[in-house]
Parts: structure tokens; C-alpha cells; sequence
């Protein structure tokens, strides 16, 4: 029987895939031929190899305890009974999304969370496509009641669209969604079942790559995804300090958020509006106010990621200034406290700040090392990239079950090690910059004759005011 040959994409992939294989075969090989240790560690500069070293041991021993602890420790909570869960909204606000919000809005419509229980409210935040067309009939097509329509008819942003939802919301939970992800059909009753317990302020969801057939970016965003939820919330969870709380798909107890919602929606960082990292702001405060933060790592969401470098770095650089602004926001409140809770929030805190500044602090031992010994420190180099390919390769198997694809661990390694290690530094230097970036005019559906003047259904824009509803 003739079978289609393989597509274009489908040989990328492949091609980097054995790549990646020559890659480690090169590096073993001439590693083992050329590598001196003696290089570094007889000259003047044996300072380097002492610095290097005590970085990679304490790596080590810190990556292994999340190991042990993610893997060995962790449980996520089964999904609790009809009877027990709470009334729960679920805020899907969209900007510019078009046809795609349908994704979303119909895989919450799908969950088998009890109905009587489950609310959506859909914000279509200023688009200036036909996402609110698309709004408007799901909440026409969904059963009555099921899907309130909002439209806000200036883009004021996420963390406004989301501000707007939690006010005219009335249930016990909130649950955020992000117009661009699909939620399993159990998620949203695995995601909050851990707030029946009152101490619990926030819920974590487990955030997979629903795009990984768009080419090799998606492939190695899924490898990093595996290893922060899978490994990084994991362990955290033990501890109730999960640091963020992704937008793509978290749980709130409505009660913890109101008393500091009219802060978070006007943060502000080095006197400008906060326009990113409103996720990561909500866990921050949560923690402040004694609510402990977990991860339900059953309670999974797709969502779709940037296929271009530029899209990936965009991503990344809002996700590491928001990560730096709120960890050491955190210096405010966490050192002042005692017991066991407060004590597990400072041990993260402390390991965060160090996992931030390390590429700061090594990036001088790098110059130097490729300077002064440079084909040691490129054999050193990729020997390392190796031996960490192995972490999220394994963490990868073990979450998807492809051993086949594990080889995208060592991709990854390499591409994080090479493309993406300047990052961190820069957005330190960068730090306040508050853009989003990441979504431009896009158009869909019908034309949009200019920004400014956007027809809903046929009416002027001098017809509506403030927002629209529907139900």
C-alpha cells in the first residue's frame, strides 16, 4: 500500500532531531580526544573550573531535590463530588482573537463540572476584529444563562478585562481561562476542588502546548513546559507557595482576591501601569494575605504558543520581567514573618532570586572562560548542555509517554543554552518595560475599516458606551 510521503514541516523536524543526535556524538567524541582539564586548571585562571564547579554541584543538588520531591512526594487531589463544589465562574476575556475563542469557550461548555454550578462570563476586551461576533453567538447557542457577553469597548488590557470579571461575578470561585487555550473536560472540577479546603486561596492549572504540529518552537516549549509544571509548581505545591498562577488556567476563592483587587488592577512598577505579569501578581498577593497557593497537576489546559523566535522571545521576556518584579517584591513581606508556611515561602523566594541571577553572575565567568580557554570551554560547555538535556528529556518521557521525541530534551538544552541564555540579563536591564508585545491588529473574519471606529453588529461606536452585555 502507498503511503504519503512525509511533508515538508515533518522533515524540519526530523532534520533537527538528527541534529541534535550528531550534535552529542560530535561533542562525546571530541570531548573526549581534545578535552584537558589541566587546560584550566594549570594556567592562571583555575579559578574559573573552582567557580564553574561549585555552580554545577549546587545545581545538582538542588535540580535532584525537585526530582525526588515532584516525583517521590507530590499528589494532585482527585476531583471532589457534585455536592461539594462550590458555584464557580469561569472569565475568559479576548482581545483580537477572532474564530478562536469559540476553542475555548465551547471546551469550558464541555466540562463535566455540574452545571447548575458553572457560570462563564466572556469579555471581548476593545477588539477591533470579529471576536465579539463570535462571543455574541456562543452565548446565543449556549443554554440560557450558561455564558454572559461582555464587551469593553476600549482595550484597557488583560488585567483590567479580568478586574471587570471578578467584580461582576457571583460565585465562591473564580477560574481564569485564556481565550487562545481548550481546558480538559475534567479540569475545571480537579482545578478547584482543592479550595474546599478554606485555607487554599488559589489553584494552579497544568499548562500543556495544544500547537506542537506548528514546527520545532512549539516541541521545545512543550519539553519546557513539562519540566516548570511538571517539576518547578510541583514541588512548590508541597509547600502551598506556588509562585504563579497561569492565566491559560487557574483557580481563586473569590473572598481572597477582593480585598487587594483594586490594588493589583492599578499596580504600578517604577511609577508606569503594570501591564504584565498580572498572573504571577495575583499568587504574590495571595501569599502576602496567608492563602496558600497549590498545583493540580490533573487538571490540564492546552494552550497555544508562539511558533516564531520572535513570538518566543516576546513570550519569555513579558514571563521574566513580570518573574522579577514580583520576586523581589516579595522581600517586602516574606523575611518578616515566622513559622512553617513563612519559612517555605522564603526558601522559594531565596531560590528564585538566585535561579534570576545566576546567568547575571555567569556571564563574565562565561566571556572569560571562552577568552582564555576557549576550545576547553566550548568542550565544557557542551558537556553540560548535555549532561542538563538529560533532566527535561526524562521529565518529558515520563509526562508524555513519546520516547521516541525525548530527543527534544537535548534540543531544547542546546537551544536554551545558545539562543535564550541572554534573556534573563536583559530583561534585568529591561525590567521596566511594561508592553505586552505580543499581539498586534490581527484580522479576521470581516474587514476593519480603521482602530478607531469599529461597527458592532452594524451600530456606531456612538451607540454602546462603557461595555455591552448579553446573556
Amino acid at each position: 500500500m502507498n503511503q504519503n510521503p512525509p511533508s515538508a514541516a515533518a522533515r524540519r523536524l526530523t532534520a533537527i532531531k538528527v541534529a541534535t543526535l550528531l550534535l552529542i556524538a560530535v561533542c562525546l567524541g571530541c570531548g573526549q580526544a581534545d578535552f584537558r582539564w589541566v587546560s584550566l586548571i594549570g594556567m592562571d585562571h583555575g579559578w574559573l573550573m573552582v567557580a564553574g564547579g561549585v555552580f554545577f554541584l549546587f545545581s545538582v543538588c538542588y535540580l535532584g531535590l525537585l526530582l525526588v520531591l515532584a516525583f517521590g512526594c507530590y499528589r494532585s487531589r482527585p476531583g471532589a463530588g457534585d455536592a461539594e463544589l462550590p458555584d464557580c465562574t469561569v472569565i475568559i476575556p479576548a482581545y483580537n482573537e477572532g474564530r478562536a475563542v469559540l476553542k475555548a469557550l465551547n471546551s469550558v461548555l464541555a466540562s463535566d463540572y455540574p452545571a447548575d454550578k458553572l457560570h462563564i462570563i466572556a469579555i471581548d476586551d476593545g477588539s477591533v476584529d470579529d471576536t465579539w461576533q463570535w462571543i455574541s453567538a456562543a452565548a446565543e447557542a449556549a443554554p440560557p444563562g450558561r455564558v454572559t457577553a461582555v464587551r469593553l469597548e476600549k482595550n484597557g488590557g488583560k488585567r483590567r478585562a479580568l478586574h471587570h470579571g471578578v467584580l461582576h461575578s457571583r460565585s465562591e470561585v473564580v477560574v481564569t481561562v485564556d481565550s487562545d487555550s481548550e481546558v480538559e473536560p475534567a479540569a475545571l472540577r480537579r482545578l478547584v476542588t482543592p479550595l474546599t479546603d478554606p485555607a487554599v486561596g488559589g489553584v494552579a492549572g497544568n499548562i500543556r502546548v495544544g500547537n506542537p504540529g506548528d514546527g520545532a518552537l512549539p516541541r521545545l516549549l512543550e519539553v519546557s513546559f513539562a519540566f516548570n509544571f511538571e517539576i518547578v509548581r510541583a514541588t512548590q505545591s508541597l509547600m502551598r507557595t506556588v509562585f504563579c498562577t497561569p492565566g491559560a488556567l487557574s483557580a481563586y476563592r473569590r473572598e481572597a482576591l477582593l480585598p487587594f483587587l483594586g490594588e493589583w488592577v492599578n499596580q504600578t512598577f517604577l511609577g508606569r501601569p503594570a501591564g504584565i505579569g498580572e498572573d504571577r501578581a495575583l499568587s504574590t498577593r495571595l501569599l502576602r494575605a496567608g492563602f496558600r497557593v497549590v498545583y493540580q497537576r490533573n487538571a490540564v489546559a492546552r494552550t497555544r504558543v508562539p511558533a516564531t523566535f520572535g513570538g518566543l522571545c516576546r513570550m519569555y521576556m513579558r514571563w521574566c520581567r513580570g518573574d522579577v518584579r514580583e520576586t523581589f517584591s516579595m522581600y517586602r513581606f516574606a523575611f518578616f514573618r515566622v513559622g512553617w508556611f513563612a519559612l517555605a515561602v522564603q526558601f522559594n523566594v531565596i531560590m528564585q532570586t538566585m535561579l534570576l541571577l545566576a546567568p547575571v553572575f555567569l556571564l563574565p565567568f562565561l566571556a572569560a572562560g571562552a577568552v582564555l580557554a576557549p576550545l576547553s570551554f566550548l568542550s565544557s560547555m557542551a558537556w553540560t548542555t548535555i549532561i542538563w538535556g538529560t533532566i527535561p528529556a526524562l521529565v518529558y518521557l515520563a509526562v508524555h509517554r513519546r520516547g521516541r521525541d525525548m530527543i527534544w530534551g537535548y534540543t531544547f538544552s542546546v537551544f536554551n543554552f545558545f539562543f535564550l541564555f541572554w534573556m534573563i540579563p536583559y530583561c534585568f536591564l529591561t525590567v521596566g518595560d511594561s508592553s505586552w508585545g505580543s499581539r498586534a491588529l490581527r484580522r479576521r473574519g470581516r474587514p476593519v475599516e480603521s482602530v478607531g471606529d469599529v461597527l458592532v453588529e452594524g451600530r456606531s461606536p456612538e451607540a454602546d458606551s462603557g461595555c455591552r452585555r448579553s446573556a
